[in-house]
């Protein structure tokens, strides 16, 4: 039997090209300054670079994809990754909690204003947010000073600062709310009458939490997560401020490529980062249908 289009999809047809045309100058404008840049970048990570007389050559050549791997950067990637996974896990695991009450249990009211705290870190530079942590963990910081009072310790832990435990809270702290509205999105797409009925069925809260809930919201989830992974690989204002001297990542290490006026390198570590990102995800993606959060604006 044919498909008969319904009301919407055939609002959605018709204003479809029209809509199209109406988003061509801003999709003009993100092309010029997203992609051609990019273009770029990846075109001059192919070129040679003359340590000696510090010249860029248009010739083309593999060395500088050749030295991603010499002295410790293949270290610095995988650290990088790994705190981006860390911090991307964490501010998933603490935004499904918070994004329920928002997007599941909350009126419009009350889901606008939760969401407009949980932006208010956003009010200010993220530099200012990264130094106020110093003087939360700092040996003076208001933790230390607070277990001291109570005895807990007798003198201050230096482990607060300068470590990875800082840049991870630091970072969570800052990129939270990156996890947080997708998942409200996906929240906010369930039927309230698929757990009325499951309930009626006799579901309880873990079945209705393992079986209904969670596969609905997984593409949010998944969504979050990579949100904020994506922006903890390109951050270096978290681990400059809260890991010390010696920490490292890949926004470091290109400022300090950069230094050296060896362009090349530093976008040849740009392009990869951004085609590993890139795969991600696409796979990402494909596995889990991410796009299904977008399926009620009729895209």
């Amino acid at each position: 039997m044919p498909h008969e289009p319904g009301l919407g999809e055939s609002v959605g047809a018709r204003w479809r090209p029209a809509g199209f045309l109406l988003a061509l100058p801003s999709l003009a404008v993100f092309v010029g300054v997203g992609f051609i840049p990019l273009a770029l970048i990846a075109t001059w990570s192919f070129w040679s670079f003359d340590p000696d007389t510090y010249w860029i050559k248009p010739a083309w050549s593999f060395a500088s994809y050749a030295a991603l791997l010499d002295n410790g950067r293949a270290t610095v990637f995988l650290r990088t990754a790994g705190l981006a996974a860390l911090t991307a896990t964490a501010s998933t695991l603490l935004a499904v909690p918070a994004a329920a009450v928002v997007g599941l249990l909350s009126g419009p009211r009350r889901a606008a204003l939760l969401l407009a705290l949980f932006t208010i870190p956003f009010f200010t530079s993220g530099l200012v947010r990264a130094f106020a942590w110093r003087l939360v963990l700092g040996r003076q910081g208001v933790i230390n000073n607070a277990l001291m009072s109570l005895g807990i310790v007798e003198t201050p832990v230096e482990w607060f600062l300068f470590s990875d435990f800082a840049v991870l809270l630091g970072m969570v702290a800052a990129y939270l709310p990156f996890a947080i509205i997708p998942i409200v999105l996906a929240f906010a797409r369930i039927e309230h009458s698929v757990i009325r009925a499951s309930q009626d069925l006799g579901a309880g809260f873990w079945t209705l939490l393992a079986t209904i809930v969670l596969p609905l919201v997984l593409p949010g989830i998944v969504a979050g997560f990579l949100f904020v992974f994506v922006v903890a690989v390109g951050t270096s204002m978290e681990v400059q401020l809260l890991g010390g001297a010696g920490a490292s990542s890949i926004s470091i290490m290109i400022n300090d490529v950069l230094r050296v006026v060896n362009f090349p390198l530093a976008f040849a570590i740009a392009t990869v980062v951004i085609t590993l990102l890139t795969v991600l995800i696409i796979i990402a993606n494909r596995a889990l249908r991410l796009s299904r959060l977008f399926e009620s604006l009729g895209i």
